[in-house]
């Protein structure tokens, strides 16, 4: 999994605000924590069962299959890491991998993204909202089978408002903004800002 490379742009443009709180860290860490959180709340979504993560909910609109909204109180993104390694099986092989698959086909992706960002308990708390757009004819069934097959998945769009506070920022992080999550054909997840603002102030995105 190759790095998000978006977060240095937000960290340049944040730096270029001259704002002393938050820092160009703290920035970072914040829309990281949001966009691993997002990603792990939809690969938690397409358990079967959902798999419960500590501090997420999900909202449904009665005729629509996927999730759309993310609600976040208290939740620690380092929570998330034991709960989606206990869906891994004892021994890996061919069948166990593919009944894991089936089971939570995005559980890998999501904690490829947690690891990767080192994430340990206190670092990162999240409250707030995340909305998701899905795109015109994505349901459950459509997504669970591109994500089986390893097909790309169509571009989601999640508008955050989400408050950040943890020990890995000096100073509580507030993010409204929105960006797309979609994948490549070469398997990766790239994450693009759409617009961004932090504690009340614009940062421009590429």
């Amino acid at each position: 999994m190759k790095p998000v490379a978006v977060l240095l742009v937000l960290v340049l443009a944040t730096a270029a605000l001259g704002a002393a709180i938050p820092t160009a860290n703290d920035v970072t860490v914040a829309v990281a924590a949001i966009t691993d959180a997002s990603i792990s709340a939809v690969a938690a979504f397409l358990n079967t069962p959902t798999l419960a993560l500590p501090g997420v909910t999900f909202q449904q609109n009665p005729t629509e299959t996927l999730p759309s909204t993310l609600h976040f109180v208290d939740s620690d993104i380092a929570s998330y890491i034991p709960a989606f390694q206990q869906t891994r099986p004892a021994s890996r092989n061919f069948f166990t991998s593919l009944l894991s698959a089936a089971r939570g086909p995005l559980n890998d992706l999501a904690l490829q993204f947690l690891t990767v960002h080192a994430w340990e308990k206190g670092h990162a708390s999240l409250n707030g909202t995340a909305s998701a757009i899905w795109g015109e004819g994505v349901t459950l069934t459509t997504l669970m089978t591109k994500a089986v097959s390893g097909t790309p998945l169509d571009p989601i769009t999640v508008s955050a408002d989400v408050h950040v506070t943890g020990s890995r920022v000096s100073t509580p992080v507030h993010v409204l903004g929105e960006f797309v999550i979609e994948s490549t054909r070469e398997g990766f997840v790239e994450i693009k800002p759409l617009s961004m603002r932090i504690n009340s102030d614009e940062v421009v995105t590429p």
